[in-house]
């Protein structure tokens, strides 16, 4: 083989060629006192963790994009995550044991959170941020590996540690686990198991991510005798890891291609509560001839109200339209306007 052909495979070829900063013994132990200031799971971080969760449930039960993006902003699930990275890479167990301890409490506490919240608040209707939580797909695996690789870049060169509050944002880490305790209380498995998935997936990819450019970066750890990769545990780590990303893959494909059937969701409403369910559903019982054929309120300012569809066997007075306008109202608790349109059925004739 020539020696050209020699230099193409050598170890620092990708850096030389792409001029990739490569980091300095000094930059290094830098940034692995960084990273590990960031992953103990510490009373900052139970503090931060706990006020992060309750902002994330409260603005996703209002619907408020502002407020969701402030939980992310204060979330500390970042630093465990870069530090577990880091730590596959360094073939360092006690921080990675240190970063998994802090990713579980972490995970413990939003869902704890969330849960109580959910409990405090039953009966509330989900909001467009918490079902777009609920429809993960191959994008979010792609967004949470990018995020992991700019946040340990951005370690990694200080000089860009600017972006941080950005990779926040885009890596979510806290509304889907907020999502999570929120939907299990209100009745609603489905949008709880795919906001699982997309919490995972995040976890998963962003620690991925991070160990892949602290890779690039010229991140090594101490090789025992024998050892030409890194010590065993952490090959087993990756390879879990890849893994589990490969397995969150197949839910995210098909929801892909549902969303490619059905179209992107822009809805122009919302399911209704279970309150104003139950009502309907009480009046079809004390109504043999009338039936519920939708039943949903607009999500479109200012046309805020609930419209419902029925049809009746039977001709229907004015007085049977405000009965059922005076009925939803009560089980909503507020005066909104109620749009009712009955059709005449042919069933029975």
């Amino acid at each position: 083989m020539s020696p050209e052909r020699n230099s193409a495979i050598e170890p620092g070829f990708i850096h030389r060629r792409l001029k990739f900063p490569l980091l300095e013994r000094e930059d290094r132990v830098a940034l692995a006192e960084r990273v590990d200031q960031l992953t103990p799971a510490n009373v900052d971080f139970v503090m931060m963790m706990t006020l992060a969760s309750v902002l994330a449930s409260l603005g996703l039960m209002q619907g408020s994009t502002a407020v969701v993006i402030g939980a992310m902003l204060v979330a500390p699930l970042m630093g465990p995550l870069l530090g577990a990275g880091l730590a596959v890479v360094q073939g360092n167990l006690k921080l990675f044991r240190d970063a998994s301890i802090a990713i579980a409490i972490g995970v413990g506490i939003g869902l704890v959170v969330s849960l109580v919240v959910g409990l405090l608040n039953p009966g509330y209707e989900p909001s467009l941020e918490m079902e777009a939580r609920g429809k993960p797909d191959l994008l979010d695996l792609g967004i949470a590996f990018a995020s992991g690789m700019v946040a340990a870049y951005a370690q990694g060169r200080p000089n860009v540690a600017s972006t941080l509050a950005g990779v926040a944002i885009a890596a979510a880490l806290v509304p889907p686990l907020a999502v999570v305790g929120l939907a299990v209380t209100g009745g609603y498995p489905l949008i709880a198991g795919n906001a699982g998935i997309l919490l995972m997936t995040n976890l998963v990819a962003i620690t991925l991510g991070a160990g892949l450019v602290f890779r690039l970066l010229g991140v090594r750890g101490p090789k025992a005798e024998g050892e030409d990769e890194g010590p065993a545990w952490a090959r087993r780590a990756v390879i879990l890891l890849v893994m589990g990303a490969m397995l969150l893959t197949a839910p995210l494909f098909l929801n892909v291609l549902k969303e490619r059937q059905k179209g992107q969701d822009r809805p122009l409403s919302y399911p209704v509560s279970p309150a104003v369910r139950n009502a309907m559903r009480e009046l079809i019982e004390e109504h043999p001839g009338v039936d519920v054929i939708a039943i949903a309120r607009s999500s479109v300012e200012p046309e805020r109200g609930i419209g419902v569809l029925m049809t009746s066997t039977d001709e229907v007075t004015p007085g049977f339209v405000e009965e059922v306008q005076t009925l939803v109202q009560k089980a909503r608790g507020e005066a909104i306007p109620v749009e009712v349109h009955v059709m005449r059925s042919a069933k029975g004739e």
